[in-house]
């Protein structure tokens, strides 16, 4: 994997995204982020995890002294969104984020007996998950990996740093640095497809060919809805499940 010192190949994001599609709105949309000229889109929702080991599940992450992770404890199972949502009775739908849980816990807060999902990264098996998909669909080309400086950088990294290698080597990429983090932006030299994953969000947005995103939308191991270029992404956007005084707050 090379480190880039010129960031020009990251300039065709910026120049084939659509930041005037909704002018008049305070939200972001899928448009702003991936280019537009693809024929599909589909949103992956970063893992969320049940702490086996936690019987009470009133208590919040707010109550407690200690940060919740994946490793907090080796009795943990994997919950998905959709079925946390019938749980406290939420629509499961394409504009669903992260808020749409905290905000309609009871306490306003994550319980103890959760794991939130990671903001700003796919974990460590959905990582190689995702990737194996897309090799199917990038014909052993190399591809660019770029990471925000929100995301990732030193302290002469101010605007970003940008690698290019095999898709093969993502995951070690990822495993750089403190924490697992995958990169913001990620695309093959053909720019077939585009993975984009914002620091703040807990999930994971690609854009390409409608094959692609059905492969994506069919692995077992990740959680997915189709979205479309005018689909909400701001945390705290969702109209359906928070109520219109939360969003205002």
């Amino acid at each position: 994997m090379q480190k880039l010192t010129d960031l020009s190949q990251f300039k065709w994001i910026a120049e084939n995204v659509d930041q005037d599609l909704h002018p008049e709105s305070p939200w972001s949309y899928v448009s702003e982020y991936l280019p537009v000229n693809y024929p599909a889109y589909c949103k992956i929702f970063h893992a969320i995890y049940e702490d086996l080991s936690i019987t009470d599940k009133v208590i919040t992450w707010g109550e407690v002294s200690s940060k919740g992770s994946s490793d907090s404890s080796d009795e943990v199972k994997r919950v998905k969104w959709q079925d946390l949502a019938t749980e406290y009775s939420l629509e499961f739908h394409p504009e669903m984020n992260q808020d749409s849980f905290a905000l309609n816990f009871p306490k306003s807060s994550w319980p103890r007996y959760l794991i939130a999902p990671r903001e700003g990264t796919l974990d460590e098996e959905e990582c190689p998950g995702l990737s194996q998909v897309l090799t199917s669909f990038s014909n052993d080309q190399p591809c660019y990996f770029f990471y925000d400086p929100n995301s990732r950088s030193t302290a002469n990294d101010f605007i970003g740093v940008l690698y290019h290698g095999g898709l093969d080597g993502v995951d070690a990429l990822s495993s750089e640095g403190s924490y697992y983090t995958t990169p913001t932006y990620w695309w093959p030299e053909d720019k077939r497809w585009t993975v984009f994953t914002d620091p703040d969000y807990a999930f994971t947005i690609v854009g390409g060919p409608q094959e692609l995103i059905d492969a994506i939308m069919e692995n077992p191991g990740l959680e997915t809805v189709a979205v479309q270029l005018s689909t909400r992404i701001t945390p705290n956007s969702d109209q359906v499940d928070i109520q219109g005084d939360v969003q205002d707050d």
